[in-house]
């Protein structure tokens, strides 16, 4: 019977060499790090980037947000060590699985460990690893906090290809992470602008006016008990499993076979999570810990939704320990509101924006599935 060759499922149709079966050991040499004492400032203004895990994201190797720099006197006496520019760093505990390629020389904290590469591309690795997510936990030891060590690193398992081959994966790959990136970017530009208009439409310096160019009213200043009602959530358990939806503070839930509320309506937290605001629409049902507005009086649900966005709700935090809300606190904060029609306005500018927002968040969504089906199938 012919031996199956060591190839992956997915691959460049210019490549046809069997890959080869590597310790990861065998790849190069492996650095530490260390953090100074930060009770000296003076290891702390320098040149040098230091990076601690925190800054390393999860299923990206290539953008590392650098903000603490150290002086080479900190180098010297400190176990911190240099790492030159390509090197991959794992981090090896506090967010294991998380792995990053060094694009400048810089310091890390002591929970990576970080690989200097002889002759193998880093990028090809940093992807493998990301492909093989739960590969370095299986190597993670510890009880309260879990971790490995370079040398559990260096006895892991590699299938390498030629370099070439490498070469080519890396960049592919990196191509569809960079347009996730550009994504990413032109989202969060859409969400700073809609927090800037959101800003100047509340406060009045943006007004809209009618189909004649005709300025509405002036706004009037009404307690939002004056205009709404606050409804308490339930414990859900004790319904059947069904169709309609469960929120709380954390999002949604469960779907269950009864509702609390049909229409559309505001939830805010009342324990917990107090400042994340979110409409909700048609049957559903929330829990004890997520209030939601009903018997609306002149306001639009979608208008109040926007303008729950733009409160300070920890400015009306009633409790110590865990945030806290009340119904007679959220009733008697008092707002200015517009007439309904300038309302209807505000509500249909700021819901095309989140249109657009959501709609590139799709095509987030569906790069990143074909990322993680890109991972499955081109590496052994």
């Amino acid at each position: 019977m012919e031996e199956q060759k060591q190839v992956p499922k997915l691959r460049f149709v210019e490549f046809s060499d069997e890959w080869k079966d590597e310790k990861v050991g065998m790849l190069g040499t492996f650095k530490g790090g260390g953090t100074p004492s930060t009770n000296n400032s003076e290891y702390w203004q320098g040149e040098t980037p230091w990076i601690s895990s925190s800054v390393i994201k999860e299923n990206d190797i290539h953008n590392i947000n650098i903000s603490r720099y150290l002086s080479e006197l900190a180098i010297t006496e400190s176990a911190t060590k240099v790492i030159p520019k390509g090197s991959i760093l794992f981090v090896a505990r506090v967010g294991i699985g998380k792995v990053a390629v060094a694009n400048q020389d810089l310091c890390t904290s002591q929970d990576f460990a970080n690989l200097i590469p002889r002759k193998d591309d880093s990028y090809y690795i940093a992807y493998y690893f990301i492909s093989k997510s739960k590969l370095l936990f299986q190597y993670s030891q510890g009880t309260s906090i879990k971790g490995f060590t370079s040398g559990d690193l260096k006895s892991i398992p590699i299938n390498i290809p030629t370099l070439p081959e490498q070469q080519k994966i890396a960049s592919f790959l990196s191509s569809v992470d960079k347009k996730i990136a550009q994504l990413k970017q032109k989202q969060g530009l859409l969400e700073d602008y809609k927090r800037g208009v959101m800003q100047q439409i509340f406060s009045q310096q943006l007004r809209f006016t009618d189909e004649n160019g005709n300025e509405y009213p002036k706004w009037e200043e009404k307690r939002l008990g004056d205009v709404l009602k606050i409804g308490s959530g339930k414990d859900y358990k004790h319904l059947t499993e069904g169709l309609i939806p469960v929120y709380g503070t954390g999002g949604l839930m469960a779907f269950v076979s009864d509702y609390l509320y049909e229409g559309e309506s505001v939830g805010i937290g009342r324990k917990g999570t107090i400042d994340k605001p979110v409409f909700l629409e048609g049957k559903f049902w929330t829990v004890d810990t997520l209030f939601y507005t009903h018997s609306f009086k002149n306001v639009l649900p979608k208008f109040i939704f926007y303008l729950f966005l733009l409160i300070n709700w920890k400015k009306y935090n009633e409790a110590s320990g865990v945030p806290s809300l009340s119904k007679g606190t959220i009733e008697k904060i008092i707002i200015s509101f517009p007439s309904i029609e300038e309302q209807t306005q505000i509500a249909l500018f700021l819901s095309a924006i989140d249109k657009k927002i959501a709609k590139i968040q799709t095509q987030i969504d569906k790069t990143q599935t074909f990322k993680k089906g890109l991972l499955q199938q081109m590496f052994v």
